[in-house]
């Protein structure tokens, strides 16, 4: 029955998202550097491998299936097509950019209270009396360093801030700085990391709903595969923005509730109101098969947005460690060369389509 393996994939992902999540908060070594980045490069490859050769076909095919074969709307049909990719790779889009900007404009200090100057904050080499005025004065005035630009879709900028900037964010300052701000740059750091899962959950319901279980097996393992670095990188975020492990765990049992909802709520709503009729043509139109391409698609195109930060990310890593962000020179060691990540991101998107030759249509 659907529903039941539905509810069943639910509990997976929730409970890969919660594990994951909670592994930096009860050990201190967790897995990082190039094993997270292994794991994390197959699973954007996944994604994209599993839009653009089983998702959007399969909408566009279930989109064009509801329609009798004598309908003439076929204009409003690709049209439909179009705006629901554009829909859903817009809120991706927009939605990392709205909760940045309002962390940062929390992590703003404000000019009538600059931090007390002290002998362990002030880099080596300074005389700490008018170096410090000028950059309390001008502080505000820099430009974003090239961190804040990264588009890694795991670490959010505000990370990239603290790991060029140790000189502001010093651990002295952390807990004055978490109380002042960290908890709500916090909460706007995992408010997109929320919006994500539900976009995944959109993809799931929707793939249960086909009646093809490769469909939807194929669209699980992609975001199961996708949800594990996701909160590991979620939770240690939310590490460096100074919040405690009892602030972080319910945020983490927020990002990890967002999928599954997302799934049930879109295989409860189509089933209910799919009936209802599609807003092209009419007559003889399926218009449970309708709405449910059109989800396809949406779901799609939010895929799709991971699209546009893989090829940064593919960059971004290697560029940090080869000028020594972290002022370590063994540090890119422990990073993956930039053709290692693309052999990863290659395999990753073939693996949906091997997937699909494997299980077959007719599961």
């Amino acid at each position: 029955m659907p529903i039941l393996i539905l509810l069943a994939q639910c509990l997976a992902m929730f409970a890969a998202s919660v594990v994951a999540g909670n592994l930096p908060l009860m050990f201190k070594s967790t897995m990082v550097g190039r094993r997270l980045q292994m794991i994390s490069t197959t699973g954007m490859g996944i994604l994209v491998g599993a839009a653009l050769t089983i998702i959007i076909p399969e909408g566009v095919s279930t989109l064009f299936s509801s329609l009798p074969a004598e309908h003439d709307e076929r204009e409003g049909t690709t049209m439909a097509i179009g705006l629901a990719l554009l829909t859903g790779f817009a809120l991706m889009l927009i939605a990392p950019k709205a909760h940045a900007q309002t962390s940062i404009e929390s992590l703003t200090p404000h000019p009538p209270h600059p931090p007390p100057s002290s002998p362990s904050s002030t880099p080596r080499g300074e005389s700490p009396p008018p170096t410090s005025r000028r950059d309390s004065e001008e502080g505000p005035l820099r430009p974003p360093t090239r961190h804040q630009d990264s588009r890694t879709p795991i670490i959010p900028k505000r990370m990239h801030v603290r790991d060029g900037s140790d000189d502001v964010f010093h651990h002295d300052h952390r807990g004055d700085w978490a109380a002042g701000g960290g908890s709500a740059a916090g909460l706007n750091a995992v408010l997109g990391m929320v919006i994500h899962g539900a976009a995944d959950g959109i993809a799931l319901g929707a793939s249960s709903l086909s009646g093809k279980g490769n469909l939807g097996l194929i669209v699980f393992l992609a975001v199961l595969v996708h949800k594990g670095p996701t909160a590991l990188g979620l939770t240690t975020t939310l590490l460096s923005l100074g919040l405690t492990p009892p602030a972080i765990r319910p945020r983490v049992l927020i990002f990890s509730v967002a999928a599954p909802l997302g799934a049930v709520l879109t295989y409860a709503l189509v089933k209910l109101f799919g009936h209802q009729g599609a807003p092209v043509g009419s007559g003889e139109i399926d218009a449970l098969g309708w709405w449910i391409g059109i989800a396809l698609l949406f779901s799609g195109g939010s895929f799709l947005y991971v699209a546009t930060v893989v090829q940064p990310l593919s960059c971004s890593v290697d560029e940090d460690h080869s000028h020594g962000v972290h002022g370590d020179e063994g540090a890119s060691g422990d990073q993956l060369n930039k053709y290692a990540r693309t052999a990863f991101l290659v395999g990753g998107m073939a693996l949906p389509v091997i997937l699909s030759w494997i299980v077959g249509d007719d599961h």
